[in-house]
């Protein structure tokens, strides 16, 4: 690695990005360097497991010497200049959770721990900013190797139901990694992604595994809207925040598709008896399915309401929250199956949003407000250019938007993220935009200065 270094500051052997008419050629040129094996190589580690301040995995510790490395190279500040919202916000939620843990005087062995997940994210995600956009070929092999990981990684409490907890994503990532490859050496596969990507999500959809099913049914619809923009470079260029804002409510009937489909499926019997009682169990009360399925977000909410500016600590532990969940539950008509009942003490949360906000406060809510922006922004800008990394970038940002709203942030999730984090900053930033949400106030002063000479 460190010849590899010494070249990187020399020539930037570790991918750098050409600037003018070479930069496409650039990043999908078929050549490889050692960053390439290392990027499949490196979101193996996540399979080795550490039992220090709880649970760490081989990847966090490797992100820290990791990131190290990467910000000896001379472009690395400006690098992390492009991405200044994102280093802010994670600060903030780190120093969020901190306060919150000393006002709440959280047990050391969990205030720890919840520091942990924090940086050690914090250094995945920087670290992967740094690397990963020097090359399109680094997010692929980077790809091919977080899906083979998600294979291998299946907790032993999922055995029989390893499509919904890691086979799902695995085989899509390593999928779209390796049509990356192919469409190097054959540029027209790019046109059979969509098809290839709805046969996926039917698959998963008959292993009932449901979020991978309507996650990858919402991408492989997406695809195709982006090879259509490719092929009409006019509508490309028309593209605004108005029309833009049309295609995302035809996304939502597309999202409201996936479910009904679904319901189809599960009522038909074509996806077995346990996802039938499943599917039964959470439509039977007052809310719908996306609701009976994360109950938790009810409770998550009101922790939210009782302390939104400060939270209620690492692994935040009360049985008041408990005891809501199970009312909730019973109140909505929906059955309370929980064989953990009275041991248990955690507040209930199923959510990245709803979990740092209930932990860190304020401050890890408006980190993943941002995150879930992101996808969207990312989205915007990819419509309105060619791109080979389309599929991955769009996967990313329908996965990043579920888990967001609709998952626990825990174990390896954070190395999930880190890239999806990566991958979608660096599609907004090869549109040549910042990541800010608004536009600098700056640059909308100086717009009205000229408007007024004019």
């Amino acid at each position: 690695m460190s010849m590899a270094v010494k070249g990187a500051r020399a020539s930037s052997t570790i991918g750098s990005t050409p600037s003018g008419p070479r930069r496409s050629a650039a990043h999908s040129r078929i050549t490889f360097d050692i960053w390439v094996i290392i990027a499949f190589l490196y979101p193996l580690s996540q399979i080795v497991v550490f039992e220090l301040v709880g649970q760490l995995y081989l990847i966090d510790l490797l992100s820290i010497p990791l990131l190290l490395l990467l910000l000896t190279l001379p472009d690395s500040m400006e690098r992390l200049q492009r991405i200044w919202p994102l280093v802010a916000l994670l600060g903030l939620w780190l120093a969020g959770q901190i306060l919150t843990d000393l006002l709440r005087e959280t047990p050391q062995v969990d205030y720890l721990r919840g520091w942990a997940k924090i940086v050690f994210f914090t250094c995945q995600t920087i670290a992967l900013w740094l690397w990963l956009p020097r090359r399109r070929m680094y997010f692929a092999a980077f790809a091919i190797g977080l899906g083979i990981a998600a294979f291998l990684g299946v907790p032993e409490q999922f055995e029989g139901y390893e499509w919904k907890f890691g086979y799902d994503r695995g085989l899509v990532y390593v999928v779209l990694g390796s049509l990356f490859f192919v469409g190097l050496l054959l540029p027209r596969v790019r046109y059979l992604v969509p098809v290839i990507l709805l046969a996926m999500s039917v698959f998963l959809l008959l292993q009932a595994a449901r979020s991978g099913f309507g996650v990858l049914f919402v991408a492989s619809i997406v695809v195709a809207a982006t090879l259509v923009f490719e092929s009409f470079p006019a509508l490309q260029k028309r593209l605004t925040g108005g029309l833009f804002a049309v295609l995302l409510a035809g996304g939502l009937v597309v999202a409201a598709g996936a479910t009904t489909i679904y319901g189809f499926a599960v009522e038909s019997g074509s996806l077995g008896r346990d996802a039938l009682v499943k599917y039964r169990d959470q439509t039977s009360g007052e809310v719908p399915l996306i609701l009976g399925g994360r109950t938790e977000s009810l409770v998550s909410v009101q922790a939210i309401a009782d302390s939104p500016v400060v939270g209620h600590g690492s692994w935040a532990r009360d049985p008041y929250y408990v005891g809501l969940h199970h009312a909730m539950k019973v109140q909505l008509g929906l059955p309370i199956i929980d064989p953990e009942r009275g041991q248990r003490q955690l507040i209930p949360t199923h959510s990245h949003l709803f979990g740092a906000w209930v932990e860190a406060g304020v401050a890890g809510g408006l980190f993943w407000l941002w995150a879930l922006s992101l996808p969207f922004i990312a989205l915007f800008h990819l419509l309105k250019r060619n791109e080979v990394l389309a599929p991955l970038v769009t996967y990313a940002a329908a996965a990043l938007v579920w888990s967001v709203l609709f998952s626990p942030f825990g174990a390896t999730e954070r190395v999930f993220v880190a890239y999806q984090l990566a991958l979608l900053a660096w599609s907004v930033r090869a549109g040549g935009q910042s990541i800010t949400l608004f536009r600098p106030i700056r640059e909308v002063l100086s717009r009205r200065k000229q408007r007024a000479a004019a």
